[in-house]
């Protein structure tokens, strides 16, 4: 069970540890340790259908193997949760699990049972041993390891995405689309040194809300609002374009990154059709005004001017050239095709943070401003966290050091 604190663990602040001059997340890791062979499974939210098979791909002239699986299994032991964190075994159903395991299983009388899987893939791939040899221990070295095997395993996110691609491609499933941490947050890694399932996602860990432990001592499950706010919310109207940037918002954790351009920038659109409205009703009659925003309605551009010298108003410089930008980007998605891809995603997180801003000086209403703004970091809780940059090279992947050093 998650359990979140704020302001820290008392008992932990007051141990009288002497700081270090200087840390980095993942000194204590040696980033120049031989590659080992690892083994990386991760189930589909939907099925290949390809008979069993395994595929040498190509990407960026390094070879992986990934064998396509149709007939794995996964034993749970006592109780089954998302987060998959009783999961015992995952592979054919004929296999057996550890000798240890089973022994403890008989001994205790503990119940199991299997869950079938979807399409999983098991990609053959080599890491940094050390790397590896950290998921054993405890402490610093525990912790900088899986964080790193946490962005291991996502850079094979860009292999999985291109066999999917061509499998789409080439037979027009329905069902298949491209992958985020969102869609396939647990994997399984499997060495000579470890044998251990891996989340990307601190939301995907949670079997139930987390708890959350406040500097005074007390607890309660983690919330965002309260049964008489969200029931009070149902009387109110949202703005023009306010689902489309909720929608944007979620497209971007999900992973659909073009989406989320696509979303936020309507979202600015219909929110500006909106308040240019308001301003035309004050000059002209509501006949003349639809004519005139039917008449415009293609000039982004030429709207946001017409507003600015109505209202009096000047959008901030760098917000309008972020307008810009996303303007850009989105035109290149809708009449080019462009698709931002996990590595990319950057783009789009920022397209979206600043397409929030720009939405609320549009809106020009402090209370709904601060209702997005607010409780940011309590809000992000869970979200999706890379802390080592890392890519597909000729060698296989790449684990970067912290770009600083």
């Amino acid at each position: 069970m998650a359990e979140i604190y704020f302001k820290g663990n008392k008992s932990q602040l007051d141990m009288n540890i002497p700081l270090p001059e200087s840390y980095w997340i993942g000194q204590e890791l040696d980033w120049e340790s031989p590659p080992m062979p690892v083994v990386l499974s991760v189930e589909l939210p939907f099925w290949i259908m390809v008979p069993n098979c395994l595929q040498e791909i190509e990407i960026h002239g390094h070879v992986f193997k990934v064998e396509i699986r149709d007939d794995f299994v996964e034993l749970y032991v006592v109780s089954m949760g998302d987060s998959r964190s009783t999961c015992a075994y995952m592979g054919p159903p004929t296999r057996k699990v550890k000798p240890e395991l089973e022994k403890l299983i008989k001994k205790r009388h503990v119940q199991t049972m299997y869950r079938k899987c979807k399409t999983v893939l098991r990609i053959y791939s080599a890491c940094n041993k050390d790397m590896l040899v950290a998921l054993n221990e405890e402490g610093r070295r525990f912790r900088s390891g899986y964080l790193y095997i946490q962005s291991f395993c996502e850079a094979h996110l860009e292999l999985i995405n291109y066999l999917i691609q061509y499998y789409r491609l080439s037979t027009y499933d329905f069902f298949a689309y491209e992958v985020s941490p969102w869609d396939i947050p647990i994997w399984f890694v499997k060495s000579d040194i470890v044998d251990l399932s891996i989340i990307l996602l601190d939301y995907a860990e949670w079997d139930e809300k987390p708890i959350i432990h406040e500097s005074d001592g007390s607890q309660e499950r983690y919330k965002l609002i309260e049964p008489d706010e969200l029931k009070s919310s149902m009387l109110r109207q949202s703005s023009a374009g306010e689902f489309e940037l909720l929608d944007a918002l979620n497209l971007m954790e999900r992973g659909d990154y073009s989406s989320a351009i696509r979303r936020v920038t309507t979202a600015i659109e219909a929110q500006l059709e909106f308040i240019l409205r308001q301003q035309l009703l004050k000059k002209f009659s509501p006949e003349e005004v639809e004519i005139r925003l039917k008449a415009s309605e293609n000039d982004f551009t030429g709207r946001l001017r017409q507003y600015l010298r109505l209202s009096k108003r000047k959008i901030p410089k760098i917000l309008s050239e972020e307008l810009n930008t996303t303007r850009v980007i989105r035109h290149l998605i809708v009449h080019t095709g462009l698709r931002i891809s996990f590595n990319n995603r950057g783009i789009a997180q920022k397209a979206i943070d600043t397409g929030r801003w720009i939405f609320n000086w549009l809106e020009n209403q402090p209370v709904r401003s601060t209702a997005r703004e607010k409780r940011l970091g309590l809000r992000s809780l869970g979200r999706h966290f890379t802390l080592f940059g890392a890519e597909i090279l000729d060698t296989g992947v790449k684990v970067h050091k912290p770009s600083s050093l």
